[in-house]
């Protein structure tokens, strides 16, 4: 047997390395992307699960402390005068906005439903609602009261919204931002909206065709997690 015979091939053809290059070009296409949407909703979860104890926390030591007004009171008083007492004293805040420029927004009313209709809610608005940013980027908008129908009239709103990122997008309820609401009645606190809606009706709104409202609500039902049928 001749030297020349008893050699052996030790490395790869250029084929070869093109073709495993290939398959993990292609491996890598199919896992990335999913890996880094999980890694954005397990985010997602997570700041929202935070907001929501901030929120709590002062919202309980502030009713437990001056109570809750009524809507005719906090009305009266202006969303100013109403964060001044009710908030101010319990949550550390880094920016009040005035402005929606101020808030790091684009437009007034800068968000889409999860149906990607755009929504007429609006960043800021006089006597109606107070409009902040925490020093972790969240922005918080505190609800107050509003003039009913009829003249002399006015409606509570005890909306609280939190848009986990602020300005910086994709500005979509149900991906960055989620309503919550303020609840007096058993014990009180800060609870996802829709926290007494009925299955159907919190997966009718948060879905692809629904505005979203209700999606803080369906991550929390599902063990705060975000499911296959989540309008991602």
């Amino acid at each position: 047997m001749t030297n020349k015979s008893r050699k052996v091939r030790l490395g790869f053809t250029l084929a070869e390395v093109l073709i495993t290059l290939g398959i993990i070009g292609i491996v890598a296409a199919l896992t990335i992307p999913n890996l880094i949407t999980n890694y954005q909703k397990h985010v997602t979860v997570t700041k929202l699960q935070k907001a929501i104890s901030i929120l709590n926390q002062a919202y309980k030591m502030s009713y437990d402390d001056v109570g809750e007004p009524s809507a005719t009171e906090s009305f009266a008083m202006g969303s100013d005068a109403y964060f001044n007492k009710y908030w101010a004293p319990y949550i550390k805040t880094a920016i009040i906005c005035k402005t929606y420029q101020q808030c790091g927004y684009k437009r007034i009313n800068p968000w889409l439903g999860a149906n990607h209709a755009v929504s007429n809610t609006a960043v800021v608005a006089n006597n109606e609602r107070t409009t902040f940013y925490t020093s972790d980027g969240f922005l918080y908008i505190i609800f107050t009261s509003q003039g009913g129908s009829k003249p002399g009239t006015y409606v509570k709103n005890s909306q609280v919204y939190v848009d986990i990122n602020g300005g910086e997008g994709p500005n979509v309820y149900g991906r960055d931002l989620f309503i919550l609401t303020r609840v007096e009645e058993e014990g009180g606190g800060i609870q996802p909206y829709g926290y007494k809606s009925t299955a159907e009706e919190v997966n009718n709104s948060c879905s692809k065709k629904g505005f979203g409202y209700y999606c803080a609500e369906k991550i929390r039902r599902a063990g705060w997690k975000i499911e296959k049928d989540y309008p991602w």
